[in-house]
């Protein structure tokens, strides 16, 4: 993912992809003011990209190899990898990780969801250009001028 900030106007629905929190916060203020409806506040978080789910795959591995084993070999099979410690599921979880890494990489499956966190809520400045409250004039009389 290129970026790490994205901006929201409304709070749910994340766009863009910026270096900082500042660029991220510019775009946004700049987007609120375009918007038809400018909203009082903006929304900057940090984006976490999507985790491939990678590790935590050793166990479920070997159960698979231990299950195959003793369908094909019957009860001499059975036994098969029951003795593995847990710096050795350890290992091969992170051979596992490694693997499954790589091939997501080579194959350009990495994921290309992410989710927003650390979120900031910031007010959108009224432009130089817009009128204060205090300095719009208020209508005295209403009516025709008919002589």
């Amino acid at each position: 993912m290129a970026g790490k900030y994205a901006f929201s106007l409304n709070g749910e629905h994340y766009r863009g992809s910026f270096e900082s929190r500042d660029e991220a916060l510019r775009e946004a203020i700049s987007a609120a003011r375009r918007s038809v409806d400018t909203p009082l506040s903006v929304y900057v978080g940090r984006r976490v990209p999507g985790d491939v789910k990678a590790s935590g795959h050793a166990r479920a591995v070997l159960a698979n190899m231990t299950a195959r084993a003793r369908d094909e070999y019957g009860d001499a099979g059975a036994s098969y990898l029951a003795g593995i410690t847990k710096p050795q599921i350890e290992k091969l979880d992170e051979a596992l990780q490694m693997v499954i890494q790589g091939w997501l990489q080579q194959n350009e499956l990495a994921p290309t969801f992410s989710k927003i966190e650390a979120i900031g809520e910031y007010p959108v400045p009224a432009t130089s250009g817009e009128r204060a409250i205090g300095e719009y004039s208020e209508v005295q009389e209403i009516g025709s001028a008919e002589e």
